[in-house]
């Protein structure tokens, strides 16, 4: 597995990607409308905020993430981890989470939200150390604590 920057020339991949994935959950969570509410939302997010890369393997894109670290904090909000359903289930979101955790250092967490209908992705980050912390509007707000005297 190789993570490089994401470039302007990826975002018809990660588009795609993101609809495969998660317009069933997406839709079904917030009530929405893929065309007219998710996806220009999504749209100016991705044009404005964070840290986007690609995940490759055998020479060929197979997902992508994208998370912030907000300035003065030590903690990294991971806002998507899509990956090419023939991908999944074989290590790499693990790799990503390893990937995040080596490349930052002093950090006290790592945060995202899962929707509350998306299965997968609860069991994938309760594998990973992550933990419930509550439910907001977006989703279920995850939590992994980094350093033991954090709260």
């Amino acid at each position: 597995m190789k993570i490089r920057n994401a470039l302007q020339g990826d975002f018809d991949f990660i588009l795609n990607l993101t609809l495969q994935n998660m317009e069933r959950i997406v839709t079904e969570e917030w009530n929405a409308d893929w065309e007219k509410d998710v996806e220009p939302n999504f749209v100016n997010l991705w044009k404005t905020e964070g840290e986007k890369k690609i995940i490759e393997a055998d020479n060929r894109c197979v997902g992508y993430f994208w998370f912030e670290q907000p300035q003065e904090e030590k903690e990294i909000f991971i806002n998507s981890i899509q990956i090419v359903e023939q991908f999944q289930r074989k290590g790499s979101g693990t790799e990503v989470i390893s990937w995040l955790l080596k490349g930052y250092h002093n950090l006290d967490c790592v945060r995202g939200i899962v929707q509350r209908n998306n299965d997968h992705a609860s069991n994938f980050f309760r594998r990973n150390g992550f933990r419930f912390i509550k439910e907001t509007e977006s989703g279920i707000l995850i939590e992994r604590e980094l350093k033991e005297n954090v709260r």
